[in-house]
């Protein structure tokens, strides 16, 4: 089970140039760490209301936008696409658990060639709880026909290990060095994954892969 922002898709600077765009429209100028620090994990409502914006639907709308668009000329993280093929070859079902809107994924998958490969997809349209909550977990392993026992969520945040751990799937967190403005490390390993990786090539040692 896969993450998709941060995880397969280098896009948390993008969001954070999205929300600065937004923002800019609401005459707010924000750095990137107040974006991270006080827009980032939280609802569209409460930041709305923070900043004095009275139709947080309007934030979401251009932030989204902008999102969707920039995702379009992103590239995967390296190996992404071969590791997810291999596992597919090898007969493993996989899926992508996110807590972005169709209307975005859905619109950047084919560009990155991922269209095909995951045999359930869960967005931010489908649940009712969004991760740390274990319902889209949940959700997705009722798509697949699987127990929690039989799979593993893979992310790099406290939400997707949280989310993983309270739906009882084992747990791999992506931590590049990369992502050090976006997260604290202290926060991420403190949510005990059962599996820590920097880089994509580690995956299939942690997944079992066999060699090829």
């Amino acid at each position: 089970l896969f993450d998709y922002d941060g995880t397969l898709v280098p896009s948390l600077p993008l969001w954070v140039k999205s929300y600065q765009a937004a923002m800019h429209r609401f005459n707010h100028v924000l750095s990137e760490q107040e974006v991270i620090r006080r827009c980032f994990y939280r609802d569209w409502d409460v930041v709305a209301d923070e900043f004095g914006i009275a139709d947080p639907h309007a934030l979401k709308k251009h932030v989204e936008s902008s999102v969707r668009d920039a995702l379009l000329s992103s590239d995967l993280f390296p190996l992404t696409l071969p590791l997810i093929q291999r596992c597919r070859a090898l007969g493993l079902q996989t899926a992508l658990v996110t807590t972005a809107t169709r209307y975005i994924v859905e619109h950047a998958l084919p560009s990155f060639l991922l269209h095909d490969q995951f045999d359930s997809v869960v967005c931010a349209d489908d649940v009712t709880h969004f991760k740390p909550h274990p319902e889209p977990i949940h959700k997705t392993l009722q798509h697949l026909g699987r127990a929690p026992a039989e799979a593993i969520m893979i992310g790099d945040s406290t939400a997707d290990i949280k989310s993983g751990k309270a739906a009882g799937t084992a747990t791999a967190l992506f931590l590049p060095e990369a992502h050090a403005p976006f997260h604290s490390f202290e926060v991420l390993r403190a949510t005990e994954p059962d599996y820590i990786f920097t880089d994509h090539s580690e995956l299939p040692g942690i997944l079992g892969l066999p060699e090829n």
